[in-house]
Parts: C-alpha cells; structure tokens; sequence
C-alpha cells in the first residue's frame, strides 16, 4: 500500500545526460549505473535519484532539462479525475502512474508503487533531502493540492510556505518568486545535501551551473541553481 501524498523518487529528464551526469556527479559524488537507458545516481551502490534522455516530444518543445518529483497514490486513476477537475492538466496516464501539471502548470507524477519500493526523502551528502515548489502564486495552487493530497499549505515567511501532510508532517516547501528569479516556467525542484553549502556552490559553478541563487529555507540556507541545460534544484548544508 503506497503513503498517500508522499515524496517517493526523483529523476532528471535530461537534454543531455552524459553532461548532466559528469555534472551531478561533480556536485554530489554520484556513482552512475544504466539499465535500459535510466542511469540511476548511487552512494554506496544505493540508488538516489536517475538521469534519462529526454524525450524528442519534449525536446521539440525546447524545453530545458527538468526534474520530476514523484508522489505516492493508493488510486492512480482516481487522482487523475480529481486532477482534471481541479483545474490542472493530465500529460500522461498509465495504469500505476500519471504525468499531472498543477493549475500554474508546474509537473510531478503521482505513482502507485509502495513508500518502501523507493523511500522518502533522507538526511545526508549527496541524498535527495526535499521537494520543493517554485511557482509565482501560491494562492493558486494551493487548493489543487489539498484537494488532491489534503495537503495544508503553511506560510512561514512572506514568499514561503512549508507543505504539511494531513496528520501535519512537514512534506516540502513552497516558494512564491517572481519571474526574474525563478524563470519562466514554474515547476518541482528538486532538493539534495551537501557538506559545505560554499564549496559545493563553487564546484557547481566550475562544472558548469548556469545560474546560482541564494534561497534561506526554515532550517538554513541553500543555494538554487541550474544545471548546464537548465534543471533547477537546489543544495543545503547537511551534517552526516
């Protein structure tokens, strides 16, 4: 039985995955193995996030490289009604998992695989530590996700909001940025720790980060960046 509303997996829809490996595993000492053409990111032969080629119907729409966040659902097929009703648009529909935009028009995939089958988010160098939305109006989206997860959106500072599960677990952050800060889209970002926050900003640079910007989050600062092809995601400052 899949955690309803979750964070359970990642991976990264890259233009070019060979640069985005050498890229992830510069900034986050990635070991990478490749079955079938999905090329899973490991520590310690553990698998943490995956890196495919992007798909041409997404590349023909010049899109940049983009993670995905993937979420828990008990009904793949009952998320994606719920979905439509409330606004948000359906990219993708299979039996265990769909591709869902919200009302703004940010991407996850909801998957019926069991929280055990992938796990949560983890505390430590190189784990995948959080999701994190970054859209221009919370106020938007917010009743699509509640509707959809029984999320409750809590403001914590004035362009952030943290993302409660329905018992009141924190889940993600939501960020409320304009568009010269954020770009043009508006999407799931993608959240992993580092040892030190300054030295890996630096390292990311040298490896060819396109744009870095400072983001203080509840527990501390982060840097948000994007990769050599435009995926954003973000890195903090972790102990262990």
């Amino acid at each position: 039985m899949s955690t309803e509303g979750s964070f359970i997996w990642c991976d990264l829809s890259a233009y070019r995955p060979l640069v985005a490996q050498a890229f992830h595993a510069a900034v986050l000492g990635w070991d990478f193995h490749e079955e079938g053409g999905y090329a899973y990111g490991s520590l310690d032969e553990t698998p943490v996030a995956a890196i495919y080629q992007m798909p041409p119907k997404f590349m023909d729409m010049g899109l940049p490289s983009f993670w995905m966040s993937y979420i828990a659902v008990e009904d793949v097929a009952r998320t994606v009604e719920l979905a439509r009703a409330q606004g948000g648009r359906v990219e993708l529909a299979a039996d265990d998992h769909a591709l869902i935009r919200d009302p703004l028009g940010a991407g996850f995939t909801v998957h019926s695989a069991a929280l055990e089958e992938f796990g949560p988010p983890r505390q430590g160098v190189g784990q995948r530590t959080g999701h994190d939305l970054f859209c221009s109006d919370i106020s938007v989206v917010a009743p699509f996700y509640e509707a959809l997860f029984g999320w409750k959106f809590d403001r914590t500072e004035p362009n952030c909001h943290v993302i409660r599960s329905r018992t009141g677990a924190p889940l993600a952050l939501a960020h409320e940025l304009p568009d010269e800060q954020r770009g043009k889209e508006q999407y799931w970002a993608v959240r992993f720790g580092v040892w030190d926050l300054a030295a890996s900003t630096e390292r990311a640079r040298e490896a060819g980060a396109a744009d870095l910007l400072p983001v203080q989050l509840p527990d501390g600062p982060s840097t948000f960046l994007f990769d050599p092809d435009g995926a954003a995601f973000l890195i903090e400052e972790v102990t262990g």
